[in-house]
């Protein structure tokens, strides 16, 4: 189910981690307090019909997904603006895809664009890998290249009173990044715009640009995500992937 939240400006902050010359710096964030907590939304039940395009992906976006690749993460929003998007992995098995899960989350506080820059708080828009994987917890048991460091990843720049790990777990989105390389170490390609865009843990709201998923999600995610598969992520507003 997906839910309204009352949102405090002047409280606190969420956090993706976006930066062009100082990728350690922390951010503020806008703190969201959910009035019901969302509810995760279970995969439609199984049928005969091969599905050999994700429902919604347009033909022009369809073309920048590798066909050698058979993991797909599918995150969208029915609006250019919302900070809230459905979270959907997808496996291809003998030519076919299929929905494996289906989930609410969060992305940056004002939405998204094709090109987003730093302090933005939007999210890229477009089709991209995902290769590289890290956090202050160790391996939960991916096949990922995975960094491991304590103290690299902290807390993420929380303005508030008790910790909230955002860090945890990460998984870098292949967006202005040099593949191969740890979340971390925040090597553009690309000056002018944003970087350092993941998939980590949820805060308390909308991100400066990452995507966010609860801890169990996340783990779940980074165990299911399979280097050999080539996985990807299609991520932006339906407007935008619907081309």
């Amino acid at each position: 189910m997906l839910v309204k939240t009352i949102r405090i400006r002047a409280v606190a902050i969420t956090v993706g981690l976006i930066t062009v010359a100082a990728p350690f710096a922390g951010a503020q964030a806008v703190t969201d307090v959910p009035v019901v907590s969302p509810t995760t939304t279970s995969p439609p039940e199984p049928s005969d019909e091969c599905i050999t395009q994700i429902p919604g992906v347009g033909p022009t976006t369809w073309a920048q997904v590798p066909s050698y690749s058979s993991q797909l993460v599918v995150s969208v929003s029915t609006r250019r603006k919302s900070d809230e998007n459905t979270f959907q992995r997808w496996e291809k098995t003998d030519g076919c895809w299929v929905l494996v899960s289906s989930w609410w989350s969060l992305n940056g506080f004002k939405g998204w664009h094709e090109r987003p820059w730093t302090g933005s708080l939007r999210s890229p828009i477009g089709v991209f890998s995902m290769t590289d994987a890290g956090g202050r917890l160790r391996n939960p048991g991916t096949t990922m290249r995975y960094h491991y460091g304590p103290k690299k990843y902290e807390r993420g720049g929380y303005k508030i009173k008790y910790p909230v790990q955002l860090y945890n777990y990460v998984i870098a989105i292949n967006y202005n990044r040099k593949i191969g390389k740890p979340p971390r170490k925040n090597i553009q390609l690309t000056s002018g715009t944003g970087s350092g865009y993941w998939i980590h843990q949820r805060g308390l709201g909308s991100t400066r640009g990452c995507i966010s998923l609860t801890k169990k999600q996340l783990v779940t995610t980074l165990q299911w995500l399979n280097p050999t598969a080539a996985p990807h992520i299609i991520m932006g507003p339906t407007q935008s992937i619907s081309l």
